[in-house]
């Protein structure tokens, strides 16, 4: 499934146009980077919960030349399902 999919299925349960269902699709995935990016958890009833993690530094290897390439430290985004999505999966 991809964003246009989901933007399908917006218009398919709503009375909305294509271009409102595409705005609030669009507001939904920048209210996720918003909260992700300022370190909030972003939770969402019965689907699951994003937050950003820290990655840890290290070493790791280029499969092709075998070189060692050093891995920054920085954030991940992590998510966690819901139990009505686990109990779907």
């Amino acid at each position: 499934m991809v964003k246009a999919d989901l933007i399908n299925r917006a218009m398919a349960a709503t009375d909305l146009s294509a271009q409102d269902a595409r705005d609030a699709v669009e507001a939904l995935f920048e209210g996720l980077r918003v909260g992700l990016e300022t370190g909030n958890r972003v939770v969402l009833r019965r689907f699951g919960v994003f937050h950003a993690a820290p990655r840890k530094t290290g070493v790791a290897r280029n499969p092709r030349t075998g070189e060692p390439v050093g891995i920054p430290r920085g954030r991940v985004v992590r998510f966690r399902p819901g139990q009505s999505l686990r109990n779907i999966l």
